[in-house]
Protein backbone atom coordinates (compact mmCIF):
# COMPACT_ATOMS: atom_id res chain seq x y z
CA UNK A 1 0.00 0.00 0.00
CA UNK A 2 1.37 3.77 -0.81
CA UNK A 3 1.04 5.95 1.84
CA UNK A 4 1.57 9.86 1.61
CA UNK A 5 2.13 11.98 4.52
CA UNK A 6 2.49 15.42 4.25
CA UNK A 7 2.10 18.93 5.90
CA UNK A 8 0.99 22.12 5.49
CA UNK A 9 2.09 24.99 7.65
CA UNK A 10 4.13 22.21 10.00
CA UNK A 11 7.13 19.65 9.29
CA UNK A 12 6.04 15.80 9.57
CA UNK A 13 8.54 13.95 11.40
CA UNK A 14 9.59 10.25 10.65
CA UNK A 15 7.94 9.63 13.87
CA UNK A 16 5.26 10.54 12.60
CA UNK A 17 5.12 9.11 8.98
CA UNK A 18 6.09 5.90 10.88
CA UNK A 19 3.11 6.07 12.93
CA UNK A 20 1.00 6.79 10.04
CA UNK A 21 1.79 3.88 7.78
CA UNK A 22 2.00 1.41 10.60
CA UNK A 23 -1.62 2.24 11.71
CA UNK A 24 -3.46 3.07 8.12
CA UNK A 25 -1.53 -0.52 7.02
CA UNK A 26 -2.98 -2.10 10.35
CA UNK A 27 -7.03 -0.65 9.63
CA UNK A 28 -6.67 -1.20 6.04
CA UNK A 29 -5.41 -5.27 6.44
CA UNK A 30 -7.97 -5.98 9.03
CA UNK A 31 -11.15 -5.30 6.66
CA UNK A 32 -9.33 -5.10 3.16
CA UNK A 33 -6.45 -7.17 1.72
CA UNK A 34 -5.79 -4.86 -1.06
CA UNK A 35 -6.18 -1.40 -0.42
CA UNK A 36 -4.30 0.87 -3.06
CA UNK A 37 -3.41 4.04 -1.47
CA UNK A 38 -3.56 6.82 1.52
CA UNK A 39 -3.33 10.10 1.79
CA UNK A 40 -2.72 11.91 4.57
CA UNK A 41 -2.75 15.94 5.17
CA UNK A 42 -1.42 17.65 8.21
CA UNK A 43 -2.38 21.05 8.86
CA UNK A 44 -1.61 23.57 11.29
CA UNK A 45 -4.43 26.10 11.72
CA UNK A 46 -4.10 28.55 14.91
CA UNK A 47 -3.61 26.36 17.90
CA UNK A 48 -4.85 23.07 16.52
CA UNK A 49 -3.44 20.63 14.29
CA UNK A 50 -6.10 19.38 11.17
CA UNK A 51 -5.45 16.22 9.61
CA UNK A 52 -7.61 15.19 6.66
CA UNK A 53 -7.18 11.09 5.73
CA UNK A 54 -7.96 9.87 2.34
CA UNK A 55 -8.32 6.30 1.59
CA UNK A 56 -8.81 5.09 -2.16
CA UNK A 57 -9.46 0.79 -1.31
CA UNK A 58 -10.19 -1.50 -3.81
CA UNK A 59 -13.02 -1.40 -6.68
CA UNK A 60 -12.72 2.05 -6.85
CA UNK A 61 -14.14 2.56 -3.39
CA UNK A 62 -12.39 6.25 -2.10
CA UNK A 63 -13.43 7.01 1.90
CA UNK A 64 -12.60 10.47 3.71
CA UNK A 65 -12.64 11.30 7.25
CA UNK A 66 -10.77 14.44 9.50
CA UNK A 67 -9.96 14.81 12.82
CA UNK A 68 -8.68 18.10 14.60
CA UNK A 69 -7.32 18.40 17.87
CA UNK A 70 -3.99 20.18 19.41
CA UNK A 71 -1.67 17.35 19.03
CA UNK A 72 -0.90 15.82 15.43
CA UNK A 73 -1.40 12.05 17.30
CA UNK A 74 -4.77 12.48 18.56
CA UNK A 75 -6.03 14.55 15.25
CA UNK A 76 -4.52 12.03 13.20
CA UNK A 77 -6.58 9.30 15.47
CA UNK A 78 -9.49 10.91 15.17
CA UNK A 79 -9.63 10.70 11.39
CA UNK A 80 -8.21 7.32 11.86
CA UNK A 81 -11.32 5.83 14.00
CA UNK A 82 -13.47 7.60 11.43
CA UNK A 83 -12.08 5.88 8.44
CA UNK A 84 -11.92 2.44 10.14
CA UNK A 85 -15.60 3.13 11.20
CA UNK A 86 -16.37 2.96 7.24
CA UNK A 87 -14.89 -0.24 6.54
CA UNK A 88 -15.98 -2.13 8.91
CA UNK A 89 -19.28 -0.37 7.61
CA UNK A 90 -18.72 -1.57 4.25
CA UNK A 91 -17.38 -4.80 5.08
CA UNK A 92 -20.48 -5.57 7.23
CA UNK A 93 -22.30 -4.78 4.08
CA UNK A 94 -20.84 -6.70 1.87
CA UNK A 95 -21.37 -9.85 4.30
CA UNK A 96 -25.04 -9.15 4.38
CA UNK A 97 -25.25 -8.61 0.67
CA UNK A 98 -26.84 -11.38 -0.10
CA UNK A 99 -29.37 -11.76 2.81
CA UNK A 100 -30.68 -8.84 2.97
CA UNK A 101 -31.53 -8.62 -0.79
CA UNK A 102 -35.33 -9.04 -0.31
CA UNK A 103 -35.79 -6.17 2.53
CA UNK A 104 -33.86 -4.10 -0.08
CA UNK A 105 -36.61 -4.83 -2.53
CA UNK A 106 -39.37 -3.83 -0.12
CA UNK A 107 -37.15 -0.94 0.53
CA UNK A 108 -37.28 0.22 -3.34
CA UNK A 109 -41.10 -0.80 -3.62
CA UNK A 110 -42.05 1.83 -0.93
CA UNK A 111 -39.38 4.17 -2.39
CA UNK A 112 -40.58 4.37 -5.62
CA UNK A 113 -44.62 4.86 -3.76
CA UNK A 114 -43.10 8.09 -1.70
CA UNK A 115 -43.54 11.65 -3.26
CA UNK A 116 -41.92 14.21 -1.83
CA UNK A 117 -43.37 18.08 -2.39
CA UNK A 118 -41.13 20.48 -4.21
CA UNK A 119 -40.24 23.38 -1.90
CA UNK A 120 -42.10 26.81 -2.37
CA UNK A 121 -40.52 28.71 -5.49
CA UNK A 122 -38.33 31.89 -4.02
CA UNK A 123 -37.19 34.20 -6.13
CA UNK A 124 -33.88 33.94 -7.66
CA UNK A 125 -33.89 36.98 -10.42
CA UNK A 126 -31.41 37.23 -12.80
CA UNK A 127 -28.26 36.53 -10.70
CA UNK A 128 -27.22 33.03 -11.90
CA UNK A 129 -24.20 30.95 -9.70
CA UNK A 130 -20.56 30.47 -11.05
CA UNK A 131 -19.60 27.09 -11.77
CA UNK A 132 -16.27 27.04 -9.82
CA UNK A 133 -15.40 23.72 -11.07
CA UNK A 134 -16.25 20.37 -12.90
CA UNK A 135 -14.97 17.22 -12.93
CA UNK A 136 -15.10 13.74 -14.94
CA UNK A 137 -16.08 10.67 -13.11
CA UNK A 138 -17.39 6.95 -14.06
CA UNK A 139 -20.81 6.94 -13.46
CA UNK A 140 -21.10 2.78 -11.44
CA UNK A 141 -23.39 0.87 -12.60
CA UNK A 142 -24.93 -0.48 -9.40
CA UNK A 143 -27.88 -1.35 -7.21
CA UNK A 144 -29.61 1.78 -5.11
CA UNK A 145 -28.40 -0.16 -1.90
CA UNK A 146 -25.33 -0.02 -3.22
CA UNK A 147 -25.15 3.82 -4.03
CA UNK A 148 -26.33 4.56 -0.80
CA UNK A 149 -23.21 2.57 0.48
CA UNK A 150 -21.00 4.14 -1.75
CA UNK A 151 -22.06 7.63 -0.47
CA UNK A 152 -22.02 7.02 2.99
CA UNK A 153 -18.53 5.80 2.53
CA UNK A 154 -16.84 8.74 0.90
CA UNK A 155 -18.46 10.89 2.67
CA UNK A 156 -20.40 13.03 0.83
CA UNK A 157 -23.90 14.14 0.51
CA UNK A 158 -25.05 13.09 -2.78
CA UNK A 159 -23.97 10.30 -4.87
CA UNK A 160 -24.93 10.00 -9.15
CA UNK A 161 -25.22 6.13 -10.30
CA UNK A 162 -26.40 4.10 -13.25
CA UNK A 163 -29.14 1.84 -11.97
CA UNK A 164 -28.62 -1.55 -12.56
CA UNK A 165 -32.26 -3.05 -12.72
CA UNK A 166 -33.40 -0.23 -15.04
CA UNK A 167 -30.36 1.26 -16.80
CA UNK A 168 -31.16 5.27 -15.79
CA UNK A 169 -28.95 7.30 -14.40
CA UNK A 170 -30.18 7.89 -10.52
CA UNK A 171 -29.34 9.99 -7.62
CA UNK A 172 -29.11 9.26 -4.17
CA UNK A 173 -28.68 11.87 -1.67
CA UNK A 174 -28.62 12.89 1.70
CA UNK A 175 -31.84 14.52 3.09
CA UNK A 176 -31.70 17.49 6.06
CA UNK A 177 -34.17 15.04 8.18
CA UNK A 178 -31.03 12.20 8.21
CA UNK A 179 -33.05 9.99 6.08
CA UNK A 180 -31.75 9.05 2.37
CA UNK A 181 -33.48 10.28 -0.59
CA UNK A 182 -33.30 8.67 -4.27
CA UNK A 183 -34.04 10.80 -7.40
CA UNK A 184 -35.43 8.59 -10.27
CA UNK A 185 -36.22 9.87 -13.31
CA UNK A 186 -39.76 8.69 -14.52
CA UNK A 187 -40.42 6.56 -17.11
CA UNK A 188 -43.03 8.59 -19.00
CA UNK A 189 -39.42 10.71 -20.40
Amino acid sequence: MDINVTGRKMNVGDALTTYVGERLETVTEKYFSRSIDAKTIFAKEGHLCRVDLSLHANQGINMQSRGESEDPYAAFEVAAEKIEKQLRRYKRRLKNHHNAASAREAAVELARETVIAPEADNDVGDDQPIIIAESVKHIPNISVGDAAMLMDLADTNTFMFRNIKTGLVEVVHKREDGNIGWIAPSEQG
